[in-house]
């Protein structure tokens, strides 16, 4: 804190203090407003009560501006002495600072440049701030601190309450388009006995009640199953996943994911449910379905990214033969091995220890993803790629699994679900062999969902939508830092 900050801290606790003394509180209990900022639209004869921040002043002698910031923007203040009186008007130009909680009330007009204002004849000061605002010129460079004070950041910066505003109204539009296909939102425990429904590393507490250890949840996707097979037919949840894993730009280890579950749909079906939120998401908040997307770390540029459906469909296999020119689905295992090694010199090493399905896996994450600029569907992935998923229908080395892509990033996942309860069991015992025998950490096997899926699951189509990574792309934002509130900073 620098010396003078420090000095305006204790002028304005001294303020504090004197009020108080004067019997004054400088923290009421409540103030009644009859407008927000956005509803004095025009000048009228009508008296208005406003509450909100003050962000600006400036003193002209017996008449003096000021700028009041609300929930819904900002307005302009008059304050004339000869309106408010001489005591109203001192005690404002002595005692009220920028950053204050102040409501006013009065009629509207318009200056003579045209700007919508508020002839003050009465104000209460609601809150004393203690700290100063930012200097509105300079504000504050350092993001991490805006990221660890969050409140600072959406005081002076309007353009990130609008983000928050439109993270708010997209997760209610996506609640509204499954509450309308006859979805049923459903929560399910964050608290785990046991983790699953992804590859991911868990936080784990311990229930001292229970003197057991649980894991936040990494996924809901196992409890929705159950739902499925207890006959709930269409569920959904939006809930917080937890995952103690790396932190970039689109990974955060506490994010925002919606999961629903239908039966008797396939993967083609989730692909439909995908379009039709991105695409009522964007025409309701933004009323376009095109928005200029850019990052300045990745080599796409500026882009007009356009999610009007149908989005294109792209097998793996496909998109691996486009861009490194092997043609995997016609090799075999070996002979992929071969053409990767001489593809990638510095994969020999691994290339012996991966099989056919990892190999198409490695190529494509490696080399497709940043490919993939527009909005599409990466479909029919190696069934090594995940224990819970039916096999393709037309080729036994594939599963009816997509991930949609937009500007290189992965923003879902999607399955028609495996519900074999005997072929389930089998590839999820498989799956902690081959981990336990690589050295890799070992998921443990959920019995509870194996039981309830021995009584039989219907065809089932299962996906998951990244809700924080729908926002950045809502709002134009690269980080998903700057689509959550509170991001974990060092």
């Amino acid at each position: 804190m620098s010396n003078d900050e420090s000095h305006v801290i204790s002028a304005r606790k001294q303020k504090r203090t004197e009020l108080i003394e004067q019997g004054i509180n400088p923290y009421p209990y409540k103030y009644v407003t009859t407008h927000h900022t956005d509803e004095v639209k025009q000048v009228s004869d009508e008296q208005i009560s406003l509450a909100g921040r003050v962000m600006t002043k400036r003193n002209l002698g017996k008449l003096s501006f000021a700028h009041l910031r609300d929930q819904e923007g900002d307005i302009q203040l008059c304050l004339d002495q000869n309106t408010l009186g001489i005591e109203q008007y001192q005690f404002y130009k002595k005692y009220i600072d920028s950053g204050d909680f102040v409501g006013v009330a009065g009629k509207s007009f318009r200056t003579q440049t045209g700007e919508l204002t508020i002839k003050v004849d009465r104000m209460e000061l609601l809150t004393k701030a203690i700290h100063p605002l930012p200097d509105k010129y300079h504000g504050v460079a350092d993001k991490g601190i805006l990221y660890r004070h969050r409140s600072l950041d959406l005081i002076v910066n309007p353009d990130v309450r609008e983000i928050f505003r439109k993270r708010t109204q997209a997760i209610q539009i996506v609640r509204d388009v499954l509450n309308n296909e006859g979805f049923l939102e459903v929560e399910i425990p964050a608290l785990q006995p046991i983790y699953g429904g992804a590859s991911a590393r868990p936080f784990s507490t311990q229930v001292n009640a229970l003197g057991k250890e649980v894991y936040l949840s990494i996924s809901p996707e196992m409890y929705l199953k159950r739902l499925i097979v207890g006959g709930l037919e269409r569920v959904y949840t939006i809930c917080k996943n937890f995952r103690n894993e790396g932190i970039d730009k689109t990974h955060n280890p506490e994010f925002t994911m919606m999961e629903c579950y239908q039966a008797f749909a396939d993967y083609h079906d989730m692909m439909a449910i995908t379009e039709r939120i991105y695409e009522t998401v964007f025409l309701q908040i933004n009323n376009s379905l095109e928005i200029n997307y850019y990052d300045k770390n990745s080599s796409f540029g500026a882009v007009d990214l356009n999610f009007k459906s149908p989005w294109k469909r792209k097998s793996m296999l496909d998109l691996v033969g486009k861009v490194t020119g092997i043609d995997a689905k016609s090799l075999s295992q070996e002979q992929l091995q071969k053409e990767v090694i001489h593809y990638n010199k510095e994969m020999e090493q691994f290339a012996q220890k991966y099989n056919w399905g990892e190999l198409v896996q490695y190529l494509f994450e490696n080399y497709c993803e940043k490919t993939l600029v527009q909005p599409a569907f990466v479909i029919d992935h190696p069934k090594e790629s995940s224990p819970l998923c039916k096999a393709h229908r037309n080729d036994n080395r594939l599963i009816e699994r997509f991930e949609p892509f937009v500007y290189g990033m992965e923003i879902g996942n999607a399955y028609s679900e495996l519900n074999d309860p005997v072929l389930q069991r089998t590839l999820l015992e498989d799956q902690m062999r081959q981990r336990e025998e690589t050295g890799k950490e070992v998921y443990p096997m959920d019995e509870d969902f194996c039981y309830a899926i021995d009584h039989g699951m219907p065809p089932t189509g299962g996906l998951g939508l990244g809700i924080d990574r729908l926002i950045m792309l809502l709002t134009a934002q690269t980080s998903i830092r700057d689509v959550i509130l509170f991001p974990l900073v060092k």
